[in-house]
């Protein structure tokens, strides 16, 4: 299943089927065991449902502020607020609760926003073997090996992050203004490329086995954003074609960019959906224009 959340809507583009309307989804995340099975959303910023078969199922308000990210970990979800702060829900007790130990992390009251009023904690990422990476904008990246009781600074705040996500055995990649960044020992040690990119300035990352997607463009307000993928993780850069536009007249943001089982879907602000079933090879335009593309994700 596909899932597409726009500033209007959430929609099952595999099925052609509306789920919710009149509502502005902000986060999708699929569970896949610990107790946490099923897609659920984040909508509005301040409510979290599961996708039913055909409908949305209430779970609970977020009360802790305004939500700007979720992952599932074991046995619930992991919230990012507004102002950089972690949240977590409880999916069998129906509590949720501050992640306390984050709001002490060294260096916080140097973190900037250049965006915004406060700093976001823009995207996270939990790898199979439970490493929590919490990607702040702008403080750079966390890490946490025990569910959050302590944390590591892994990525710096100047290398200002945009989005980190998880792959198998122990891949995390990370799109940021100094280009693709690469783990493959659970988030702990870092590489960075450009290589084969026509700028620096990233967006949105995704891993689906060897091969790493990217979105790139020339900076915060570019007018030349592009699609790009390495067969291998590590190797340099190419664009991605075969149907898809060579550039796009915006930049491709923060999670509209997803990648499964050698599909790729890429979601844009003008609400057009991007859909390859041959790993980056050959793209096809599945939606008319919606709402802004918020989110996609393969669940």
């Amino acid at each position: 299943m596909l899932l597409l959340g726009t500033n209007r809507h959430l929609e099952d583009l595999d099925r052609q089927l509306s789920i919710a309307e009149d509502v502005s989804v902000t986060a999708i995340v699929a569970g896949t065991g610990s107790g946490v099975w099923g897609a659920y959303v984040l909508l509005d910023g301040n409510r979290i449902a599961r996708v039913d078969e055909y409908e949305l199922a209430p779970v609970a308000r977020v009360e802790l502020g305004n939500g700007q990210s979720m992952a599932a970990v074991d046995g619930g979800l992991l919230l990012g607020l507004e102002g950089a702060r972690l949240g977590r829900l409880d999916l069998f007790e129906g509590g949720m609760s501050a992640v306390e130990s984050f709001d002490a992390v060294p260096g916080r009251a140097a973190w900037e926003n250049p965006a915004g009023l406060s700093p976001d904690l823009r995207s996270i990422a939990v790898t199979d073997a439970g490493t929590w990476l919490v990607n702040v904008h702008v403080g750079g990246v966390w890490r946490s090996t025990d569910r959050g009781a302590t944390w590591a600074n892994v990525v710096p705040a100047d290398d200002d992050v945009h989005e980190v996500a998880e792959g198998l055995s122990g891949v995390v990649v990370a799109a940021a203004a100094r280009g693709f960044g690469w783990s493959l020992d659970d988030g702990a040690t870092w590489r960075w490329t450009t290589e084969g990119l026509h700028a620096g300035y990233c967006r949105a990352a995704a891993v689906d086995g060897d091969v790493a997607y990217l979105t790139v463009s020339t900076g915060p307000s570019s007018r030349d954003g592009r699609l790009y993928r390495a067969t291998h993780i590590g190797d340099p850069f190419e664009p991605c074609g075969g149907g898809l536009p060579e550039s796009f007249p915006f930049n491709l943001d923060t999670g509209c960019l997803a990648a499964r089982e050698g599909e790729v879907a890429l979601g844009t602000p003008d609400g057009q959906v991007w859909r390859s079933r041959d790993r980056g090879g050959g793209f096809e335009a599945v939606t008319e224009r919606v709402g802004r593309v918020r989110v996609l994700r393969f669940v």
